[in-house]
């Protein structure tokens, strides 16, 4: 296979991912996975006579963002300002995905879970990528 038709993102010697575009796409598709295996998982579990569906917890769904968002960490070691930078983003994507999940406290824990989980993937994504451009420019 050529390089030419190499699959994925963009990324730079070091194997970080270069465009914000790029990463958002990979976090939110993981997302968005993750809750359509969660919900499929879920009703199969109230099926059963497991629980009711929607009971299962919506945070899970950032567990593939995360992985992402630790091998970008680690891809970024010659960059400096990376821990401050991560912290910033933690802090703000908690912060904020918590924010967004207490305004569907009244939908189901897998919904309102979920939605926290999104706004906490696109605001770490965000606040990485150009915060870490912010830092080594």
């Amino acid at each position: 296979m050529t390089e030419s038709a190499a699959r994925g993102p963009k990324r730079d010697e070091s194997g970080r991912i270069v465009a914000l575009t790029d990463l958002l796409a990979y976090t939110v598709v993981g997302v968005v996975l993750s809750v359509a295996a969660m919900a499929v998982f879920d009703g199969v579990f109230a099926l059963l006579g497991l629980g009711r569906f929607g009971s299962l917890n919506g945070w899970l769904a950032a567990v593939f963002p995360a992985m992402i968002f630790v091998e970008q960490f680690r891809a970024a070691r010659e960059w400096s300002g990376r821990l401050p930078t991560a912290v910033l983003a933690v802090v703000a994507g908690i912060g904020l995905g918590l924010l967004a999940a207490s305004f569907a406290a009244g939908l189901p824990a897998l919904i309102s879970g979920a939605l926290g989980a999104l706004v906490a993937t696109v605001v770490y994504a965000v606040v990485w990528h150009v915060g870490l451009a912010f830092v080594n420019r």
